[in-house]
């Protein structure tokens, strides 16, 4: 955190709860996230659900 913000952010954790909050906003199912994912080891990403055509 700190080379992104350039001081001390806090703990590591400060992130997962912020996302975890997020998830529980946004998603229909926050146990399985469809918009935002994580990606092991590198963060997170934003994913896209496919939109239904009006037919």
């Amino acid at each position: 955190m700190r080379e992104v913000w350039g001081w001390d952010f806090g703990d590591l954790s400060t992130v997962t709860v912020h996302v975890r909050r997020l998830r529980g906003k946004v998603e229909d199912d926050p146990a399985r996230p469809r918009l935002i994912q994580t990606v092991w080891g590198v963060g997170y990403r934003f994913g896209t659900t496919p939109r239904q055509e009006a037919v």
